[in-house]
């Protein structure tokens, strides 16, 4: 979730409940203050009668009384005194065809000497609409606010959060083995200008970096394989001389050996170094089942060297898009791993399914199997591999976005490769 959104969320989520709560609470606030208003006016209406009651003579007085102030109801009273009281109660009006609530007082009054119970009252009618009104403007107005509040939010912040959005989108184009420079907005808004100098300067670092490490590589390449080559023909001349011993053939046997894993190693450790720093860029559609013919072949003589068959079921003839080197790099490797691990007289079997390439070689299992894809891991240390193989295949998977699974069962290890979809 975005984060002005998530901000904007909290906010509308937070006015909504504070509406929910505050809106019946208001109203029973309001609503309890006009009835303590009304309750003092009927108080107010008992001191006014009192004032008026020596002027009621007669029993006809009182009737006109009553007739024109419909609120007082008078009546003999059975009890006395008729302690204050104060009620609520209902009546229907017929003119209004709905009843009708009242807030009422009763007390006891003395006329010309006869007692009587006062009921005075006020309809809450009038006072409940006046209430219910109040509250729903207040509501609306709060809801109003609230909408005009979320309106400017996101306005404001489009505004303001736009250099941002456009600072990220151009991060997430950016290349670094394709744009040596990198054109990021300017903003007003202080942390995002210093933000854009920080990404300014460390993009500027990593291109540095990159650049150096791939002259490093390009010099290595150049600088290591010239002396290693003349090394290793000067070795091929000197055991073809006469009068070497046997002691001497092995010695000079041994550095060949050795001359030639240091080439392997060199031209390992170079290519992971290119593949890291993704100088491969050319990507096209290629034919899975084409790429592993082609693989398998390469290999065919040292799998008869070792009287290893390779047992190839093709299912689909899916294509991907990847760098064709680094396909042909990716399953060189393993089927050259499970050729070098696989013991003599027995069989490899590959399967391409859809969108699948899956390995299989006979061969122990493993003691550490979680450091299978690290760099420089043997099982054992008569191993005549660099250490590297596996670790190029992963990087390789890492830079073409595949997914690789190892898994040993039945005696076999099982490598699969899934590729992902075009």
């Amino acid at each position: 979730m975005k984060l002005l959104r998530r901000t904007v969320k909290n906010y509308i989520l937070y006015s909504a409940l504070l509406l929910l709560i505050c809106t019946p609470i208001y109203y029973v606030a309001i609503h309890k203050l006009f009835i303590i208003e009304m309750e003092d006016e009927l108080y107010h209406h008992k001191e006014n009668f009192n004032k008026i009651s020596s002027k009621l003579h007669t029993e006809n007085d009182i009737q006109l009384f009553q007739l024109i102030n419909e609120e007082f109801s008078l009546s003999k009273a059975y009890l006395w005194p008729v302690p204050d009281s104060l009620f609520t109660y209902s009546q229907y009006d017929s003119l209004e065809n709905e009843i009708i609530p009242y807030r009422a007082l009763r007390t006891g009054v003395t006329i010309q000497e006869k007692h009587y119970e006062l009921i005075i009252r006020e309809s809450i009618v009038g006072n409940t609409k006046l209430v219910a009104a109040i509250v729903v403007i207040q509501t609306t107005l709060v809801i109003l606010l609230l909408v005009g509040f979320i309106l400017i939010n996101r306005t404001l912040s489009r505004v303001v959060w736009d250099p941002f959005y456009t600072i990220l989108e151009k991060l997430k184009q950016y290349q670094i083995e394709k744009d040596l420079s990198i054109d990021l907005p300017q903003s007003t808004i202080t942390e995002f200008h210093d933000l854009r100098e920080a990404l300014i300067q460390l993009l500027n670092k990593s291109k540095d970096a990159y650049l150096s490490q791939k002259e490093f590589t390009e010099n290595a390449s150049h600088e290591l394989q010239t002396p290693l080559a003349i090394c290793r023909s000067k070795l091929e001349l000197l055991i073809q001389t006469t009068g070497i011993t046997n002691e001497q053939a092995e010695l000079i046997s041994s550095l060949m050996d050795a001359t030639n894993r240091i080439v392997r190693l060199n031209k390992n450790l170079l290519l992971l170094s290119k593949i890291e720093n993704r100088q491969f860029i050319l990507r096209q559609e290629i034919l899975i089942s084409s790429s592993v013919e082609q693989s398998i072949k390469l290999y065919h003589e040292k799998a008869l060297e070792k009287e290893i068959k390779i047992k190839a079921i093709i299912n689909s003839e899916s294509q991907i898009t990847a760098n064709p080197i680094l396909l042909e790099t990716l399953l060189n490797n393993l089927i050259s791993n499970a050729i070098r691990h696989s013991q003599s007289q027995k069989e490899i079997t590959i399967r391409i399914k859809s969108q699948s390439f899956i390995i299989s070689n006979p061969g122990n299992k493993l003691k550490n199997p979680d450091k299978i894809f690290q760099r420089f891991n043997k099982e054992s240390a008569s191993s005549q591999g660099s250490g590297l193989g596996l670790a190029i295949v992963k990087k390789i998977c890492d830079v073409e976005c595949i997914d690789i699974y190892y898994h040993y069962s039945e005696g076999q290890h099982h490598f699969q490769i899934d590729f992902i979809s075009p």
